[in-house]
């Protein structure tokens, strides 16, 4: 697959990339290394259990039952050894006529006193996967159905123990039970919030003084946001945007109760029961909520209000409180959080959120370092911000450890201070949008603050006389000592489109691309004010601004029309852009990328402004130029429905890859522990890693040349 340099003749020399004829691209997991053509491939519609390395049916259940492996591993620190997958059991139960039978089930995966034989006597943990996406009534706890295969196990399970917990999940709910033996020798069931490790006892889970938090793993924490707002959307008679704000606020009262270390937030494993219980629950969060507007009185409004019932907020505080959130992966927070906020605010507002994928590649190519300013003057949730801090903290993390890509909370603390003096001091970002302004402020404090440097205003009226000056717009002012002139680094996805002009005559006449423009004996003229002109022309030049001169980068994605339209003025602005900036990279992006939110076709171009001495030059030939990165980027991993695409063998079978996964956590103060285990992933058809790393690459060897 060829990556073919692009460009109007004479405006730019390309240097044209090519990929391996087997482009290998990011795995759809956290993996180290990888196989060599004489790895066993994994047959198309198998996978190899991280358990027992065996193959298996690739299915929705069991890409699920491989999630809990790892998360009993990581959160509850299960031994894989004391793991046992599809464990059968046998099981009594009286018929119609009240004869004892005996039916087989089996544990979709149990867990077994450390170090003992795997038989129903040792067993003290089981996890029963459903179908997934199997619907689930509101009266969970009432459908003995549902519960049956769970409760046959546990009635089954080790005899001897007076306690045997067990989980139900469909993927979307997720359900704990303690059995337990009333005194006539029957089995009985009671609902928990959590089911303790196997270190732990359940009295762990009702002190909260005693009560651990877990570090989330992604899967995990995706699930129990998704969980969380579907359960109030669904069951509490919500609109989306309502249940979206509900949990943004707890979400936002269990990050401050953390860095208060307040451990207010939690319900103890059987609280939520009774009435007395849910009631206390009610009075610590409302406290906290209380302390939580007081601290953050820029971020939550004195109107905003817990409107949930007793039983809501339960549920919504048991889910969460589990977590320990400012020691959990910062990319599993983000990717959490942007699955919750890219489905409501910007869907709801017809906007589409900037994928992943792309923002990561755009940040990894102009690799911003500790100590450069960052703006994204149209910011929305905060996506373009939250990845460049990522990519910051790694930085950093690579001077306290060898696995900055799988650091543990106790490596996270030491570079918390330096963090959080970058994002305080470097990260901004501007919305006029109050509501993303809201969001992306929440977003920064999940992931070491710097939420005062986002602020409320237009961007493009920045700096325009006669224009609403804010308090937020004169804070940011403030704040960056002018705005103007800056910046290290500005990325940006732009509002785009025909649909939404800038037709002010006071900004319109500010800007350069605000004016037609005609080419006169070969020199480009400005000329009068348009009438109207799309945001996207705008916002480049507005970026501009921002931007240090000489050493000022920008990354931007925009419109391929502006790129590649022909007409006056379209040459014009490609020609202002030329004359004003050098040109680094351009990467085309498919037409795929921002499916299903839009279809558009967009580039990501990069940009450096240039230093006033060398505008003095005399004609746009004289401006220096050097070689410009150019790539074609033919898949983005999701097709047009969004549903991820993996790459395929030359007779159509999925591909897969042998990879050396690693994974540390810690428990209790202890070293951090590792393992390592052999996996076969599937192969994500997505060539932005490949291309942010052939980027690079020629950097380093320009660099070199240079040196």
């Amino acid at each position: 697959m060829a990556r073919k340099g692009r460009g109007t003749k004479g405006e730019t020399e390309a240097a044209e990339v090519t990929a391996p004829a087997d482009d290998a691209s990011a795995a759809d997991a956290d993996g180290e290394g990888g196989g060599g053509d004489d790895e066993e491939l994994v047959p198309q519609g198998k996978l190899r259990c991280a358990l027992t390395n065996e193959l298996v049916n690739d299915t929705p259940e069991e890409q699920l039952l491989q999630s809990f492996v790892e998360q009993l591993e990581r959160e509850y620190g299960v031994d894989p050894a004391d793991m046992h997958r599809d464990f059968p059991v046998s099981a009594e139960y009286e018929d119609d006529e009240g004869r004892t039978k005996r039916r087989k089930r089996k544990a979709s995966l149990a867990v077994f006193e450390h170090g003992a034989e795997h038989t129903v006597e040792n067993l003290i943990r089981a996890v029963c996967i459903a179908k997934v996406g199997v619907k689930v009534p509101n009266t969970l706890a009432k459908d003995d159905k549902l519960f049956e295969p769970l409760k046959d196990v546990l009635a089954a399970a080790a005899p001897q123990q007076p306690q045997v917990f067990g989980l139900w999940t469909n993927g979307e709910v997720m359900e704990f039970l303690v059995r337990t033996f009333d005194h006539a020798g029957q089995a009985r069931y009671e609902q928990l919030t959590d089911f303790p490790a196997p270190d732990e006892t359940l009295d762990d889970l009702e002190k909260v003084e005693r009560r651990p938090l877990r570090v989330a793993t992604r899967d995990s924490l995706v699930r129990t946001f998704k969980r969380c707002h579907d359960y109030l959307y669904g069951n509490k008679s919500m609109d989306s945007k309502k249940a979206f704000w509900q949990l943004l606020q707890l979400i936002f009262c269990k990050i401050y109760d953390e860095q208060q270390s307040a451990r207010l937030f939690f319900v103890g494993a059987t609280e939520a029961n009774g009435a007395e219980g849910l009631t206390r629950v009610r009075e610590r969060i409302t406290l906290l909520f209380a302390r939580t507007k007081a601290a953050f009185a820029d971020v939550l409004e004195a109107t905003d209000r817990l409107e949930l019932t007793d039983r809501a907020l339960a549920f919504i505080v048991g889910q969460l409180g589990r977590y320990h959130f400012l020691g959990t992966d910062a990319d599993a927070k983000g990717v959490a959080y942007e699955s919750i906020t890219s489905t409501t605010l910007k869907r709801e507002r017809g906007q589409f959120f900037t994928p992943r994928n792309v923002i990561e590649m755009m940040v990894r190519m102009m690799d911003p370092q500790p100590g450069e300013r960052v703006l994204d003057p149209a910011c929305g949730s905060g996506g373009f911000l939250v990845v460049a801090l990522n990519h910051v903290r790694r930085k950093l993390l690579t001077e306290v450890t060898n696995h900055p890509d799988q650091p543990v909370p106790s490596e996270l603390k030491r570079i918390e201070k330096g963090l959080r003096n970058y994002a305080q001091g470097c990260l901004y970002g501007a919305d006029i949008d109050a509501d993303l302004r809201k969001a992306a402020r929440m977003n920064m404090v999940m992931n070491n603050d710097g939420h005062g440097n986002i602020a409320c205003f237009n961007s493009l009226e920045f700096g325009v006389p006669g224009t609403e000056d804010s308090p937020d717009r004169q804070r940011f002012t403030e704040l960056t000592k002018g705005g103007h002139g800056r910046f290290d680094l500005v990325f940006t996805n732009p509002p785009f489109g025909a649909k939404i002009p800038v037709d002010d005559q006071e900004v319109l006449k500010t800007y350069d691309l605000g004016h037609y423009w005609k080419r006169v004996a070969g020199v480009w003229k400005k000329g009068s004010v348009q009438r109207k002109v799309p945001p996207e022309i705008l916002f480049i030049e507005a970026c501009y601004r921002f931007l240090k001169p000489g050493t000022g980068r920008m990354a931007l994605v925009l419109p391929d029309g502006i790129l590649g339209n022909p007409g006056e003025q379209m040459e014009g602005v490609r020609a202002w852009m030329l004359d004003k900036m050098e040109l680094l990279a351009s990467v085309d992006l498919p037409a795929e990328t921002f499916l299903p939110q839009v279809s558009v076709q967009a580039s990501c171009v990069f940009l450096r402004r240039r230093h006033p001495d060398e505008l003095r030059l005399t004609g746009g030939a004289s401006r220096k130029q050097r070689p410009v990165f150019m790539a074609i980027a033919e898949k983005v991993g999701h097709g047009r429905r969004g549903e991820k695409l993996y790459q395929r063998e030359p007779d159509g079978k999925e591909r897969f890859e042998t990879v050396n996964i690693l994974r540390r956590w810690e428990r209790d103060g202890k070293a951090p522990r590792e393992r390592t285990f052999t996996r076969a992933v599937k192969l994500l058809a997505d060539d932005l890693p490949w291309i942010a790393d052939a980027f690079l690459q020629g950097e380093r060897e320009c660099a070199g040349a240079k040196a």
